[in-house]
């Protein structure tokens, strides 16, 4: 892999990697003794241009994060743990992070809000997901906007009620680049070439979809500001998005 496409994917998931805490040099680093293996802090510092003093410090918090580990003595070489072990890694953190937001602003705001505005937030199991994604988009809802980066989420049966829905609500659909739907469409779509995940949201709800090793699992939930804020973040896709105006 060159050393522009490894800089080409760093540039484009750093800006997320910042929201965990994770900086670039981090990313950089780790990426460096992933493809093109063990290295010591010194031969690490000449290749990426980074300071001998500050290198130390990024390694100390890359091993004490669990994404590289020591090896010998007299010079330390450093490498990198597996690419399933870091995704394991970035997964508990970000677990972390959503754990905190809840308690912090979540749960404190939730507890102003009158008992009888219950929520929920509920996990989808694999088996479960396309029912799910079915049952979001038979809501009753002004707007439908819906993300979808994974081919199989968009079958026959869930464009034709997508097309349905554009008959009597907003509809905005994206789409990552190379997935096609099953016929010409009306609706109003754009064009991604890259997303982190797919997902619909809704008046009232949202979910969420990610890919886990082979597997596509979701998070579904009807609070109110998981709500907003994934409208807000579909908003800032759609201003990236292009749009498109036949079937892509």
């Amino acid at each position: 892999m060159s050393r522009d496409l490894v800089d080409d994917i760093l540039g484009r998931v750093s800006k997320f990697a910042s929201i965990l805490g994770i900086s670039r040099s981090e990313l950089k680093i780790y990426s460096t003794l992933l493809l093109d293996g063990r290295s010591n802090a010194r031969d690490l510092s000449r290749k990426l241009n980074i300071s001998y003093t500050k290198i130390y410090s990024i390694l100390n918090k890359l091993e004490d994060r669990g994404w590289i580990r020591k090896i010998g003595k007299r010079p330390v070489t450093y490498e990198a743990v597996s690419l399933r072990d870091l995704w394991s890694n970035i997964k508990r953190i970000l677990e972390l992070k959503v754990n905190e937001f809840e308690k912090e602003f979540i749960e404190p705001l939730s507890s102003m809000i009158d008992s009888t505005s219950a929520y929920t937030v509920v996990v989808v199991p694999p088996a479960g997901l396309k029912k799910t994604l079915i049952d979001v988009l038979n809501e009753p809802s002004n707007r439908y906007l819906i993300a979808i980066s994974f081919s199989e989420l968009i079958d026959e049966e869930v464009y034709q009620l997508i097309n349905t829905k554009s008959f009597n609500s907003e509809v905005r659909l994206i789409l990552q680049k190379g997935i096609r739907l099953p016929e010409k469409s009306s609706i109003e779509i754009r064009i991604l070439d890259n997303m982190f995940g797919s997902g619909v949201v809704t008046s009232s709800s949202v979910m969420l979809v990610i890919r886990s090793h082979d597997n596509l699992s979701s998070i579904i939930s009807n609070h109110r500001y998981l709500v907003d804020i994934a409208q807000v973040y579909f908003a800032h896709l759609w201003d990236q998005a292009i749009p498109i105006s036949t079937n892509p």
